[in-house]
């Protein structure tokens, strides 16, 4: 049992934290025991999306916003009619600003 979705966003934040990293010269992975194990883990991916929703800037948390209101998908001429409005202008920059960074 478990959550495959949140063991990857769980991988990717200890990377991006520098608490987990591929070592070249080793040939394998090696992480910091202690400070992983001193974090706060609660299990729920919720928490650990929105503390990476947190840091994103506005523009990009307002396409996020405006995208899930259309499902998990989110058709191009949505994006480009959305565009068309003063309030939505950076939707398309947003949106593939996090489909680049994952």
């Amino acid at each position: 049992k478990g959550n495959p979705f949140f063991v990857l966003e769980f991988l990717r934040s200890l990377v991006e934290g520098g608490l987990l990293e591929y070592c070249v010269r080793k040939r394998r992975w090696v992480w910091d025991e202690e400070r992983i194990s001193s974090m706060d883990i609660t299990g729920n991916v919720l928490c650990l999306l929105s503390s990476k929703m947190i840091g994103l800037s506005e523009n990009i948390q307002l396409a996020l916003k405006v995208a899930a209101c259309f499902g998990t998908k989110i058709k191009v001429s949505i994006v480009g009619y959305l565009s068309t409005n003063s309030e939505y202008s950076n939707i398309q920059s947003g949106l593939e600003h996090v489909i680049t960074e994952g």
